[in-house]
């Protein structure tokens, strides 16, 4: 069998079931514009917390006060979950990282980068897009402003 077909048949069957394992019974709001906190529970990510600024279909991570991360961010209401994609680019020369940078980006590429899944909409899971079975971190999910 040729490696293309191979390959778009196992990319379909890993989209339809990781919209299939999620969906079920799952009444999504995405996130509206405004700020929200990200605060992680998960051991090892509690210094991770942020504010993500929303505006359409732009964002801003705000960590301690300085704005940092932009970009786009894409939803998937079907099934409570969102990607955000940075405006910043992955750098040129690979081989100047070093080895635990160079695994991270290799995971994240391999499971197909992180996603956030909105639950029961105060709460998140950060998850791998391409494979929903691992949980990266949780935590609750605060509109700033209220």
């Amino acid at each position: 069998m040729d490696r293309l077909l191979i390959l778009k048949i196992f990319l379909s069957t890993s989209i339809l079931t990781m919209q299939t394992l999620t969906a079920f019974g799952q009444d999504c709001e995405t996130l509206t514009d405004g700020q929200y906190l990200f605060k992680h529970k998960t051991k090892g990510h509690k210094k991770a917390d942020f504010i993500l600024a929303i505006s359409g279909d732009r964002f801003t991570v705000i960590k301690d006060g300085q704005e940092g991360l932009q970009g786009e961010i894409q939803w998937w209401p079907d099934n409570c979950k969102f990607k955000i994609y940075s405006d910043d680019k992955a750098p040129n020369n690979f081989d100047s990282l070093n080895s635990v940078q160079k695994t991270l980006i290799r995971t994240s590429l391999s499971y197909g980068g992180g996603c956030y899944e909105l639950v029961d909409r105060h709460k998140f899971r950060l998850t791998y897009c391409g494979n929903v079975h691992i949980t990266m971190s949780e935590g609750r999910v605060i509109k700033k402003g209220r």
